[in-house]
């Protein structure tokens, strides 16, 4: 969690002498959160006719900036990257370790998750060096999720750099649904290239607006979504996205500035997670004036910090944190694992967003490598042909139901792919992680039946993926399946009338 600071740096208290939370949405109280996204969009949306007519987007563009603003108004970063209004709260010299299979100790770090991974880092080393000396031990194992594999790789790039005065301490790492590759939605946000496609919208609004309490109305949530469904089967949709991404378009050089350096752009924990691919293109556009670029120096250079060690290219045109890794393992001994996922598609906002994954990235970015088909489909015979034909390809790193080959992987034999695992879906996982480190980084794909690469998890247990093509129903967005659930709805509602009466 994240507190709020009085003027003096130290944490508000509320009325009962508990520090009071920065919350990730305002709204007042007593409001619904349908009630209070619609008192948001509201606004906006009046000032999306004149700018339709005039081809003048800037009052609409002001009107996104002031739905947008109070929502991270307590959260956002200043100019050079820090919070003067908020901050995290927590002492690790008085965590008490937990005790895991194999006794393995868990210790756990905290950290600011808008701040840059480059500067956490020191707060791990300072942390590791806690652990060590706590312990009597000269190294630990890390396990890392999400965008903590961004802040455990800038201590590790710190480390390997010798910008530490100690040993290197790190023995076994594991990197959970990491983001070193970036994440596409992400990079695309921050970089302007959002590219909308009305089928992956279609299929993205079936599975995640249902149950997710933007309608107040049940109801009325399943009738928006069976009617885009229908829409898009009649290429309503379709005209209506051409027409989104050609303001998109227009609008984007102002846009992304605007929203951006309100919210989640002063956040350099976001920035980490841009990617190679888009990050000089999202800087340029971000920060697309001389007078910003002076205005926001300190934050720049934050972000540089990070992608110069960390997310950028060597001299052969590969990640560094490639080079890093394998540059550890030979230097130190250091054994890394990767845990990624398939079975969902991402937010559907770039081109690519099709491909299988686990919400936030594709499995391509989440493994380091590994190749995925489009969500619902297996690989072609002619997509078959093509990796077999690549070096050193071997039949067992394809997955049995044909949707991921993970031969490409940066540590092919450490890495793990569970099927039908969303990206808060990460626990589950653990035992492999755990098993990675009482082997001391043994452990690989082929080496213990029990966790077998492809995986399924189903009620604690790790089940290989079976041959068969399973096709998520909750994907079909074929006209037949759309009318079907709409008839459906029309019996759920005069069944809601009687069950009322």
């Amino acid at each position: 969690p994240v507190y709020k600071l009085d003027e003096n740096g130290n944490f508000l208290l509320d009325e009962n002498g508990k520090k009071i939370q920065v919350d990730n949405v305002t709204k007042p109280l007593g409001m619904s959160r349908g009630e209070y996204i619609k008192t948001q969009i509201e606004p906006v949306m009046k000032e999306l006719v004149p700018a339709l007519v005039t081809g003048e987007y800037s009052a609409y563009i002001d009107a996104l900036v002031e739905a947008f603003a109070p929502v991270y108004e307590e959260s956002v970063l200043n100019h050079d990257g820090v919070s003067t209004t908020a901050a995290i709260d927590w002492d690790y010299k008085v965590q008490k370790p937990t005790v895991g299979a194999g006794n393995l100790k868990y210790y756990y770090f905290r950290y600011d998750w808008r701040y840059s991974p480059y500067d956490i880092a020191d707060d791990l080393h300072t942390f590791v060096e806690y652990v060590c000396k706590k312990e009597g031990v000269e190294k630990v194992n890390i396990h890392a999720r999400c965008y903590g594999s961004n802040v455990a790789m800038a201590y590790i790039g710190k480390c390997d750099a010798g910008m530490y005065d100690t040993p290197y301490r790190i023995n076994n790492l594991a990197l959970n649904t990491t983001p070193l590759a970036g994440y596409s939605v992400v990079g695309a946000l921050m970089s302007g290239s959002i590219k909308l496609d009305s089928d992956i919208v279609d299929r993205f609004v079936s599975l995640y607006l249902n149950g997710n309490d933007l309608f107040d109305d049940p109801m009325m949530e399943a009738t928006a979504v069976i009617l885009l469904s229908l829409s898009n089967q009649m290429k309503i949709l379709g005209l209506g996205m051409d027409v989104v991404q050609q303001i998109y378009d227009k609008i984007a050089e102002e846009l992304v500035p605007a929203i951006g350096l309100v919210c989640y752009g002063t956040y350099p924990s976001y920035w980490s997670m841009v990617g190679e691919k888009y990050y000089d293109k999202a800087i340029a556009l971000m920060f697309n004036t001389p007078e910003l670029r002076s205005e926001w120096s300190g934050l720049i250079t934050r972000l540089n910090n990070y992608h110069s060690l960390i997310g950028d290219l060597d001299e052969n045109g590969r990640p560094l944190y490639e080079s890093l890794l394998k540059r550890c393992e030979a230097n130190f001994g250091m054994k890394t694992c990767i845990l990624a996922k398939y079975g969902f598609q991402a937010i559907p906002l770039y081109e690519g967003s099709q491909i299988t994954g686990d919400e936030r990235g594709t499995v391509t970015e989440l493994s380091l490598g590994a190749l995925g088909t489009v969500i619902d489909e297996t690989f072609s015979e002619r997509e078959l042909e093509i990796i077999q034909s690549m070096p050193g390809y071997d039949k067992r790193y394809l997955s049995p139901d044909k949707k991921v080959y993970a031969g490409s992987c940066l540590f092919p034999e450490t890495t793990w792919i569970s099927k039908n695992l969303q990206h808060a879906d990460l626990t589950q996982i653990d035992p492999i992680v755990t098993e990675f480190f009482l082997t001391d980084g043994a452990l690989t794909v082929h080496s213990d039946e029990r966790y077998p690469q492809f995986f399924n998890y189903e009620n604690g247990k790790f089940v290989e993926v079976s041959e068969e093509n399973e096709m998520e129903d909750i994907w079909a967005s074929d006209i037949l399946t759309v009318l079907k659930r709409f008839f459906q709805l029309i019996v759920d509602f005069f069944k809601s009338l009687f069950n009322a009466e």
